[in-house]
């Protein structure tokens, strides 16, 4: 159950984020094709486009926390042992909390402050700007919980311990992910 609201969540994050850099890419090119093609343009697009930006980074703060795609180094970690792996991702994760709860409140005062300023073309409130922070901050706390939980719980599986992906290992991984749906539809079709 709680496997697959992880994965729901996930997916909606990488939706959203596509989403985000779609709008970006068609509102930007949209207004260079209208700038030098026609000598008008779309005057909001530049701060819908920066506003989605931000967005679009926020949410992809998130979305590598939940898949371990932040950098990091582990060189002194992958030393220690096994529970020497699990204080130091109880320590780190602590600290990020704290991190994050700085980041919530932060992001809190400041849209709170700027709930009634406007953004000048476009009229949406800078409040939505910083609401991004918020967002971020409550993904991540969840996230760095589920690392902790999963690193002190289920600490046998090496994944769950050392909560840095090597590029390879990622790459390796996505297409075993490719085979595996590829020969799931050849099986269905045959």
């Amino acid at each position: 159950m709680f496997d697959r609201l992880t994965l729901w969540v996930t997916r909606t994050l990488e939706v959203c984020i596509a989403l985000c850099l779609a709008a970006m890419g068609i509102l930007v090119l949209g207004n260079v094709v209208l700038r030098y093609g026609f000598n008008s343009g779309l005057v909001f697009s530049e701060e819908i486009s920066r506003l989605l930006f931000v967005w679009l980074t926020f949410l992809g703060t998130i979305l590598a926390s939940r898949e371990h795609a932040h950098l990091g180094v582990d060189s002194l970690v992958r030393r220690l042992p096994h529970g020497g792996r699990q204080a130091c991702i109880l320590i780190s994760g602590v600290l990020m909390i704290l991190m994050c709860i700085l980041l919530f409140w932060g992001s809190l005062k400041q849209a709170g402050i700027n709930l009634d300023n406007t953004m000048p073309v476009s009229g949406i409130p800078y409040a939505v700007l910083y609401a991004a922070g918020i967002a971020a901050a409550l993904g991540l706390i969840v996230s760095i919980f589920y690392n902790i939980f999963q690193a002190l719980v289920h600490g046998e599986q090496e994944a769950n311990i050392v909560m840095v992906r090597h590029t390879d290992d990622m790459i390796e991984g996505a297409v075993a992910d490719v085979e595996t749906d590829t020969s799931r539809r050849e099986g269905k079709t045959a």
